[in-house]
Order: structure tokens, then sequence, then C-alpha cells
């Protein structure tokens, strides 16, 4: 029978023209590309990205090693937890929370970074870098915590140029309260009030004593001038201080 051009018979065609090694190839083919699709694209866990919407998101932990807030509230009240030994003939604090941590014979240093530690810091250098204690005492204080300026070398020079030893026990003056003037994590001014040793009406010094939060600690920042005196009031009210010192 001859062959129709309408109807071809494929039996005698190579087999990858015949329709159904094309349509076997093309399903191959399809699976192939499919499985390629599942291996690329990103998979969730089970249940996420339901109806292809954005997977959620794990909260990022807080951060423990982030800075803590410093405190900044002034005590109101004496600090609690202070004890008070001499140095010499003068009583000064000491804390174990606020300081200090690091006591020679003749310097402390070492102070908590809160307003108890300036405190403290304030009432140790100013006690120690007096004249009244000697030279052995308000030499090295006044050489490593004070922060360095003309005016604490002024002082330093005028205290050599003067000195006489130790003062008579009796004629020294003693911590009686305090006042914060102002506080901040890197300044604190502080109002420390002084006994003075006199007869009849009590007599009392307010020294306004600037402090500098550098290299870890607290130190001292030399008055103007180098002379106490210019940051010096004397005064017999006491309104406003509180009342802190050796009992």
């Amino acid at each position: 029978m001859p062959r129709s051009s309408a109807t071809q018979d494929f039996a005698d065609r190579p087999p990858w023209t015949r329709p159904g090694f094309i349509a076997s190839a093309a399903l191959v083919l399809v699976v192939i590309i499919a499985g390629l699709l599942i291996a690329v694209l990103p998979r969730g866990d089970d249940g996420d990205n339901v109806g292809g919407g954005t997977p959620p998101t794990n909260p990022t932990p807080a951060d423990s090693s982030a800075p803590q807030a410093l405190p900044t509230a002034v005590p109101t009240t004496a600090p609690a937890g202070v004890r008070w030994e001499l140095v010499g003939p003068v009583a000064v604090p000491v804390s174990a929370t606020a300081g200090p941590k690091q006591v020679t014979g003749t310097t402390a240093s070492g102070f908590a970074h809160t307003p108890e530690g300036a405190l403290v810091a304030a009432a140790q250098i100013m006690m120690r870098s007096s004249h009244t204690l000697g030279r052995d005492y308000w030499e090295p204080t006044i050489q490593r915590q004070f922060v360095p300026s003309a005016d604490r070398d002024r002082m330093l020079a005028e205290l050599r140029a003067a000195d006489s030893g130790p003062a008579d026990p009796g004629s020294l003056s003693q911590i009686a309260g305090f006042s914060y003037q102002s506080y901040t994590p890197e300044t604190a001014v502080i109002g420390l009030v002084l006994r003075a040793p006199a007869a009849g009406t009590p007599r009392y010094h307010v020294l306004s004593l600037t402090l500098l939060w550098r290299d870890g600690d607290w130190r001292m920042q030399t008055p103007p001038g180098g002379a106490w005196i210019s940051v010096n009031r004397v005064t017999n009210d006491l309104t406003g201080v509180v009342e802190w010192g050796p009992r």
C-alpha cells in the first residue's frame, strides 16, 4: 500500500524522532529542572513561610557587655559602711565599696566611680595633701593624685620652699561634714567641711573641692594659684551640710 503524505508511518524513523520518545524526553527534562530548583531554593523549617509570607525572625538577644549607666544620685545622709582610720594625727574615711582600694604608707587610691567614691576621694586626697602631715604625705599625694597643671606645680614649689615638717596635732582641723555642689560621672564638686580646733563657738572651713575622673580614678584639681585659701570659706552655719566625720 502506498504511503500517504497526510498519515506518515513512524515505524521506520529513528527513535529520537518519534513522538513517544520526544514526550518522554520532555518529561525527564521537567523532572530534572524541578529537582534543581528544589536543591537551589532555600528551605524553611516545617510550618515556616506558609503562604509565601516573610519568615519570622528571632529577636536579637540583649548585649550583656553593653556599658551600664553610672550612678549619679548623691547621698543626702552620711554614707553607710564608712570607718575612720588615723593617718598621722588626722582621721580619714575608708569604705569597702567606695574605696580606697590601694593604700601605701602615705598615699591612698582606687576609688569607686560613684558619688560616694568621689566623696571619700575628696576627703582622703585633701587630708593627705595638707602640709600639716609633713612632706612624706603631701608630696607623693600631690604628684600622683592631682591633675597635672601649672597650679599643681606651683603648689608643690611653694610647699617645698616652706616645708617646716608636720604640725602640732592640736592645731589640725578634722572632717565634720560635706555638701555636694554638683556631680557628673566625670566631674564632682564637693564642699568638704573641716572643724577648726578653736575653743568657744565652733568655726568651720568649707573647701570647695573639684575632682575629675582621670585614668580610672578620681583625681584632685589644684585650686587656682595653687592655694587652698582660694576655695576656702569660713562659717559657723552648717545649714545644708550633711554631718559626717569621726566620732
